[in-house]
């Protein structure tokens, strides 16, 4: 009787033995899984390119080196031209200088920018207003914008570049320099090839062929002519226009008989206002003598597409209007 419990207290012991073993067993064997790392699969194998690419970004500007810490999100652009530019890439800019005038801003760009802050001037940077913004970038021009930027500096990063005094093949350098500052080099390789094919479509089709096309801003005192050392008078000259004032200045004031002398065969008028000087010089006798006068190639645009908007939406929309009035 007493060796039978024995045994029955032998069997317990060696079965809770057992048990003890088996629980230790299998938390062990959950610890090991939540510690080891699982395979990187799906989202997880992405994430350590991507915080790569959010990284530190280094730009050769108009004036130096930028370092930004990372990639912006709240930008700032100073020019109209920046901000066509920055739409073209996807990027909404938060604050814009538009001279307080939103109807200064090309159609195509307020379609892709429903809605932004206005900063004011171009020439005034409201500094007050930006700060406001909380950016981590300022887009600046290095001419119009020199005596600010310290100030925007105090702000955040700034991206100085060459833009009011620059031509057509340095706007095409300036969106090559965004598309890296705002981490968006890839569509701004795709968007400038895009560009490309359409400007070499249109060329074929214009067969320009040399011939004296001259762009102008006119306002009530004055006939402003775009040479070839500026942006609209560069990029009429790429496509195999000639320009007509050959002068060593972007944007010439001219007067009525510098004109006659220059004879362009087509005129793009880019007016300020309703009236202008042009039709104070349509009563004088020397208009008329004018080719592109007498053969009806005087064409009004818009100055907010062909001098404001320097930028990609802007170049697309003077081809639009040159295959309109000049294409074959």
């Amino acid at each position: 009787m007493r060796t039978h419990f024995s045994r029955i207290i032998l069997l317990l012991i060696i079965s809770l033995f057992a048990l003890s073993l088996a629980a230790c067993g299998k938390g062990t064997n959950t610890e090991s899984t939540a510690g080891t790392p699982a395979p990187a699969t799906g989202a997880s194998a992405s994430a350590a390119p991507t915080a790569k690419a959010d990284g530190p970004i280094t730009i050769q500007d108009a004036s130096g080196t930028l370092v930004l810490p990372k990639k912006p999100e709240r930008v700032v652009a100073m020019e109209f031209s920046f901000t066509d530019i920055l739409v073209s890439l996807g990027v909404k800019p938060v604050g814009v200088a538009d001279d307080g005038d939103a109807s200064l801003m090309m159609d195509s760009v307020k379609a892709l920018l429903p809605t932004y802050t206005s900063v004011g001037s171009r020439y005034e940077p409201n500094i007050e207003l930006i700060s406001s913004l909380k950016p981590d970038l300022i887009i600046v021009d290095i001419n119009k914008h020199k005596n600010a930027i310290a100030q925007l500096k105090g702000i955040a990063p700034v991206l100085v570049l060459d833009d009011f005094m620059a031509n057509y093949d340095q706007m095409l350098k300036n969106v090559t320099l965004i598309g890296k500052a705002v981490g968006k080099e890839d569509e701004a390789k795709k968007r400038l090839a895009e560009h490309q094919t359409k400007v070499d479509t249109i060329k074929k089709k214009l067969n320009a062929s040399g011939m004296k096309v001259l762009p102008a801003v006119v306002n009530p005192k004055g006939f402003f002519a775009h040479s070839d050392h500026a942006y609209s008078g560069s990029f009429l000259a790429m496509l195999g226009y000639t320009d007509p004032v050959k002068n060593d200045a972007s944007y010439p004031q001219i007067t009525l008989e510098q004109l006659v002398e220059a004879n362009p065969q087509a005129l793009f008028l880019l007016p300020t206002d309703k009236v202008t000087i042009v039709q104070e010089w349509e009563k004088n006798p020397l208009w008329a003598k004018i080719d592109a006068v007498k053969n009806n190639k005087v064409y009004t645009v818009e100055r907010r597409d062909w001098s404001l908007s320097r930028g990609l939406l802007g170049s697309e929309k003077m081809l639009d209007d040159l295959v309109k009035n000049m294409g074959q």
